[in-house]
């Protein structure tokens, strides 16, 4: 079972830090963050990040950002 025990923000791959979701205060100052336990919350008001954050780290591990699992695929929407 693999185990997510640090997270960084890879600075030197960011073009443009002005544009979101880079110009997200929690995340603009995000430089690592050490996961030492099997549980982890993420706290705090409205548009600090937090989604964005675990959307990252969702899709770095190859899972869907809408939830799920790795075989779980979202079809296109037809409008």
């Amino acid at each position: 079972m693999m185990r997510l025990n640090n997270i960084s923000l890879l600075t030197e791959r960011i073009t443009e830090r002005d544009k979101y979701p880079f110009n997200i205060p929690a995340i603009a100052s995000l430089k690592s963050l050490r996961i030492s336990s099997r549980v982890c919350f993420f706290v705090g008001e409205n548009g600090t990040g937090k989604s964005t954050l675990l959307e990252a780290i969702a899709s770095h591990y190859g899972f869907g950002l809408e939830g799920g699992n790795r075989n779980f695929l979202q079809a296109p929407q037809i409008v």
